[in-house]
């Protein structure tokens, strides 16, 4: 591979004869095009790309609480990302080649952790106000619970594909916790994950709460 600074201002893209050239980061590149190009596409490895492929559309709608989620479990080169995926791809992916694959939200899990969940959580929604609700017990001094553990909520829009993360948005003490979403998402389907964080002491596991008419 070569690279030019020259001063001229005609910079080459494309392909002429053997070589192929490109213009980027301010420098010309050129290289020998491939004599061959190996792209195996047996039914297995087209599977295999379709199910990456779903996974990155996943984590990309589902949002970002999975990075305090599975923050506890980083290491040997792997970061919460990597985690989510590989809990999405080995437990929540749905579907085949042939019809496509997709992200089962029943199966999805935005932590990991073993901090003791609240006890008697569950959601409700009011399209008129556009407001999710989440209300639950006290359960602090019961195994490591603390009234001063925060509650994570993820609401996610199944049908627009995206979702919108609430972070630390009420103690375990306080036994309640009202959040809004965007009045576009109205007659979507929306699914309600929660989780606690303790901090140092890690996260709980994810509740799915159920899905409702936004």
């Amino acid at each position: 591979m070569g690279t030019t600074k020259s001063a001229m201002k005609i910079h080459w893209r494309g392909q002429v004869g053997g070589l192929v050239g490109s213009h980027q980061y301010g420098q010309d590149t050129w290289r020998s095009r491939a004599e061959s190009v190996a792209n195996p596409n047996t039914e297995a490895q087209q599977t295999v790309r379709a199910k990456f492929t779903a996974v990155s559309k996943g984590v990309a709608a589902l949002g970002y609480l999975y990075r305090l989620g599975y923050k506890m479990f980083v290491g040997n080169g792997r970061g919460p990302r990597a985690l989510f995926s590989k809990q999405l791809y080995e437990n929540a992916l749905t579907g085949n080649l042939h019809d496509g694959f997709s992200i089962d939200p029943t199966k999805v899990e935005m932590s990991k952790g073993s901090l003791t969940p609240a006890h008697s959580i569950a959601a409700s929604v009011a399209p008129a106000t556009q407001s999710c609700t989440v209300s639950w017990s006290d359960n602090s001094g019961v195994g490591d619970a603390e009234a001063t553990d925060k509650l994570c909520v993820a609401l996610y829009n199944m049908t627009k594909q995206e979702s919108i993360d609430f972070q630390d948005v009420a103690t375990r003490a306080e036994e309640t916790a009202s959040m809004n979403y965007d009045a576009s998402w109205a007659g979507d389907t929306m699914y309600v994950y929660a989780f606690w964080n303790g901090d140092e002491k890690g996260c709980s596991g994810t509740k799915l709460l159920g899905f409702y008419t936004a």
